[in-house]
């Protein structure tokens, strides 16, 4: 938490299968609480 509040992430993942590890990552983990992943129906085998 920063000063109180939470950091939420949302990351919209259509058609990520070969970057979302990848961005995951670079989230600075530091700083941030929670991460929340919404896959919108993605052919590939985003999940």
């Amino acid at each position: 938490m920063i000063k109180g509040k939470k950091v939420v992430v949302v990351m919209p993942a259509y058609n990520a299968e070969k970057t979302l590890v990848k961005t995951y990552n670079e989230i600075p983990k530091d700083i941030v609480d929670e991460v929340v992943l919404v896959d919108d129906a993605s052919k590939d085998s985003t999940y």
